[in-house]
C-alpha cells in the first residue's frame, strides 16, 4: 500500500496560524516555527532562549538529523512573519529559558484544536505535517540539495519523497505542458 504525505495548503498554514494568533500567541508562534523551519514538536518544544543570536535561529534537530542555522524570516504578511514574533516573544523570556515550556503531547492536543477551528480534516491535524507542508510549499522553489539541508536530512533519498507525484497531478502537469505546444 503506498502512503500518502500529509501536507497543509497553503491557505490551511495561513487558517490554522490566524485561528491559534487568535487565541495565544504562543501557541501561534511555535506552529508559526514549526512551519517556518520545519520542526517536530518535540524540537519546538525544546527550544530555549540560546537558541536566538542575531536574526538566526540554531535548531538541533532530532532522530539523527543534521543541525541546521536558518535566518528568522520576514514578511509582508504578519501571519507569516516571525521575526518580528520572536523579538517580541524573547523579551519575555527569562535568559537561557525554553520559550515555550510545554510538552510535545500538549503542543499536539493544542495544534488538534487550531486544527479543528481552522476546519482542517482531523487525519492532517498532526505537528508534523508542518515540517511536511514546509517541505512541499519549497521543493519546487529551491533546489533538492538546499531542501535536504534545510530541513536537516542527512540522506538525500529522505529529502526524495518531497519529489513524488500522484498519477493525478502528473497527468494534470503533462496535459497543461502539452496545451501550449
Amino acid at each position: 500500500m503506498l502512503l500518502r504525505m500529509k501536507y497543509l495548503t497553503q491557505q490551511q498554514v495561513l487558517g490554522l496560524l490566524k485561528a491559534a494568533r487568535a487565541e495565544s500567541e504562543r501557541d501561534f508562534l511555535m506552529i508559526l516555527l514549526a512551519y517556518r523551519h520545519g520542526l517536530r514538536a518535540s524540537e519546538v518544544c525544546a527550544l530555549t532562549t540560546r537558541d536566538f543570536a542575531d536574526g538566526f535561529i540554531t535548531i538541533k534537530r532530532l532522530k539523527g538529523s543534521l543541525k541546521t542555522v536558518h535566518p528568522l524570516f520576514s514578511s509582508d504578511n504578519p501571519l507569516l512573519d516571525e521575526k518580528r514574533a520572536v523579538t517580541a516573544w524573547l523579551k519575555d523570556v527569562p535568559k537561557g529559558g525554553r520559550l515555550f515550556p510545554i510538552t510535545r503531547q500538549h503542543f499536539h492536543r493544542l495544534f488538534q484544536a487550531y486544527c479543528a477551528q481552522a476546519g482542517i480534516p482531523k487525519p492532517m491535524a498532526h505537528p508534523h505535517t508542518l515540517k511536511h507542508s514546509a517541505a512541499m510549499h519549497l521543493v519546487k522553489k529551491v533546489g533538492i540539495e538546499e531542501l535536504r539541508q534545510f530541513i536537516g536530512h542527512k540522506s538525500l533519498s529522505s529529502t526524495g519523497q518531497y519529489l513524488k507525484v500522484s498519477d493525478q497531478a502528473a497527468c494534470k502537469a503533462v496535459v497543461a505542458a502539452l496545451a501550449g505546444e
